[in-house]
């Protein structure tokens, strides 16, 4: 098979992510697109991609590569994607996959009777803790046929209505238009990662969220998610620089139903998910508990899960990833992009017709976008398709 090319469309943190896992497994990555001429150039130049553009229509239209990343802004991914299907080029896209699901579902019906590949980037389902999980439940089957399963995560943000004298600046996580929010973010991790573990697919949500901050002070020179997840200024500073409003959620409570995905009987189980829950079992970690009709499995955390323990009557178990699921991680660099090159390894393995895993589809990425659009707008229960 010839050399396979991609264009990557878009120059932040995931851009960075997928142009590396490109290149780890031999695909030239022709160009990296962007609006600004200076941060696309710094990019692209740090990755050795030869074309740093500012027009992505032209460098898709000139290069017709085999192979398109859309990791823009979620106001900006139509087009884009619409250009690569017409061009015939498999794409992988970021989450979440549309700003809501009559978008996500065009999206999809662009490629579903096609024969392109497409991915959505979830990617916390390929943490090795996910895979031990997963094999704890539906092959040791350890704690028997589950039952329900209930998920607390607890993030605070300061600058929320319950914190002190330090703020978060404003960023894209602050915007809907821009894919920001926990339900974008987070929940697609999360429902990626629940359907893995528990071999089950969630087939109707319901919920709600909540928006705060209301609104968040503009710091110029913070852009990128990996230094804003970690930057916080005092009340005093953030009165030196405009404030922007904020419309995406930060808290959500969800309940989804989980099928087998070969059942014919329609028996579901019922899982929760919510962040900030407040319930002393879940402090101060959180946690994925998971019930069986013989015990129960526990896992710390959010997207990394540890420890892991195993509940048998009053007997409890610490239990350690082995290290065949950790060495089936790609090692390339930090643990997200290990991640990213895992889900590129499997989608790179499907386009050439070899054996791969299952990846997450812009199929999922639709039914996600239904569940979001669901609990965002306290809709009641909502099928999430077939």
């Amino acid at each position: 098979m010839k050399k396979l090319r991609a264009v990557v469309v878009g120059a932040g943190w995931s851009a960075e992510g997928h142009t590396k896992a490109f290149q780890h497994y031999g695909v030239e990555v022709l160009a990296v697109c962007a609006r600004k001429p200076e941060i696309v150039k710094k990019v692209a130049d740090g990755l050795g991609v030869p074309d740093a553009s500012v027009d992505w229509r032209k460098s898709l239209l000139e290069h017709k590569p085999d192979i398109v990343a859309v990791t823009t802004p979620a106001i900006l991914r139509t087009q884009v994607i619409e250009l690569a299907v017409e061009l015939g080029c498999h794409i992988i896209c970021e989450k979440p996959l549309a700003l809501d699901a009559e978008t996500a579902e065009h999206i999809y019906n662009l490629i579903k009777d096609t024969d392109l590949k497409h991915a959505f980037a979830a990617t916390h389902l390929y943490d090795p803790s996910v895979a031990f999980i997963r094999d704890l439940i539906t092959k040791q089957n350890v704690i028997g046929e589950l039952t329900a399963v209930d998920i607390g995560y607890t993030r605070r943000i300061p600058g929320s209505p319950s914190s002190s004298d330090m703020v978060k600046p404003w960023n894209w996580m602050s915007s809907l238009a821009h894919g920001g929010g926990a339900l974008n973010n987070g929940l697609t991790h999360r429902l990626g990662m629940l359907e893995r573990m528990t071999g089950m697919i969630a087939t109707s949500a319901v919920g709600e969220a909540k928006i705060y901050p209301h609104k968040a002070p503009v710091v110029p020179e913070i852009r990128d998610f990996r230094v804003w997840r970690s930057k916080m200024i005092t009340r005093e500073e953030a009165q030196n620089y405009e404030w922007q409003q904020c419309d995406a959620e930060w808290d959500y409570s969800a309940f989804f139903k989980l099928n087998k995905r070969d059942s014919e009987n329609g028996n579901s189980i019922l899982a929760t998910m919510r962040t900030h829950p407040g319930i002393p079992s879940h402090k101060p970690t959180g946690g994925w508990f998971f019930y069986g009709r013989e015990g129960t499995i526990v896992g710390r955390g959010g997207h990394i899960l540890s420890p892991i323990t195993k509940h048998i009557g009053e007997e409890t178990e610490v239990l350690s990833v082995p290290q065949n699921f950790t060495n089936d991680l790609p090692q390339i660099g930090e643990e997200i992009q290990n991640k990213w090159t895992a889900l590129v390894r499997d989608f790179l393995a499907d386009i050439k017709g070899q054996p791969h895993e299952p990846y997450l589809t812009l199929h999922d990425g639709y039914r996600y976008q239904i569940a979001i659009d669901a609990i965002r707008g306290s809709k009641g229960w909502a099928e999430m398709c077939d």
